[in-house]
């Protein structure tokens, strides 16, 4: 719930709702700094780190609807850049300018309004789609994983399935309440396997379809930082790591396998066989 008393709906989805409320505290925390008469000084680094983290949480959000079937995934993307533009721009003035203590509390209202207005007009729209999405079947895996995966590349589809099937068991451990040191290792063992995955799919990618190269590789670097950043999260225990595998990681391999991977290599093998 924000200071205005506005309480912000419920996706479904484990993942978002824990970083909505983590930005919603955030900007919380931000409006009662501004309040008690806190300087501009002091309340930079709050804006700028509130204005990171609400960056980060449009991207991985992005991956989810996108990957969970939002057909408008894209018009919610451009309204996700349009508040990262004009949030942007109040903080820059911020940081850039002497500013007085009820100016700064402008800011911050104006930040918590924008934020949960988006939250409950926009993200309400995939809402029930996400809910769905993000809930598994009693008694089944989390990524039952079959043909329509595959892109055609025998050790690709076999290292994808892997990393299917390691989100599988960190799902089950967290589930049958492991101890928290044996689910970060498989994270950590996990996120090697990504970053192993990656450098084979780039080599692969690299003879077959050379002009895809460098974009994919690009594609690649922000898929692994975003993991790093869940997986850093994780560790300092700010994120449970079965929210992490059932609310985020298994859209963020889907994404990845249906929305980049097969496309680029359906592509590669078209323009092998002309």
């Amino acid at each position: 719930m924000t200071t205005d008393g506005h309480t912000v709906p419920r996706t479904g989805n484990g993942f978002i709702d824990a970083t909505h409320r983590s930005l919603m505290d955030h900007v919380d925390s931000i409006r009662r700094e501004c309040a008690s008469g806190a300087s501009r000084d002091a309340m930079v680094p709050h804006f700028s780190r509130f204005a990171d983290e609400m960056r980060v949480h449009f991207d991985q959000e992005e991956v989810i609807i996108r990957a969970a079937g939002f057909a408008r995934w894209e018009e919610h993307a451009n309204h996700h850049a349009m508040l990262n533009q004009q949030f942007g721009r109040l903080i820059d003035y911020v940081c850039g300018c002497e500013v007085s203590p009820d100016f700064l509390c402008t800011v911050a209202g104006t930040l918590d309004a924008a934020l949960c207005r988006h939250e409950i007009r926009h993200d309400g729209d995939y809402a029930a789609l996400v809910r769905a999405a993000s809930t598994a079947p009693e008694g089944a895996v989390l990524i039952a994983w079959d043909s329509a995966f595959d892109v055609g590349v025998g050790p690709l589809d076999a290292q994808h399935r892997q990393l299917a099937e390691l989100m599988n068991e960190l799902d089950a451990m967290s589930r049958q309440g492991a101890p928290v040191r044996e689910s970060l290792d498989l994270l950590g063992m996990l996120h090697d396997h990504v970053h192993a995955h990656f450098a084979m799919e780039e080599g692969v990618l690299r003879r077959v379809a050379p002009s895809r190269f460098v974009s994919h590789r690009n594609h690649h670097r922000m898929l692994e930082g975003q993991f790093a950043r869940i997986r850093q999260q994780v560790e300092n225990g700010r994120l449970d790591s079965g929210v992490v595998v059932r609310g985020f990681l298994r859209f963020w391999l889907m994404d990845h396998v249906l929305g980049s991977d097969r496309p680029t290599f359906a592509e590669a093998a078209g323009a092998t066989g002309r």
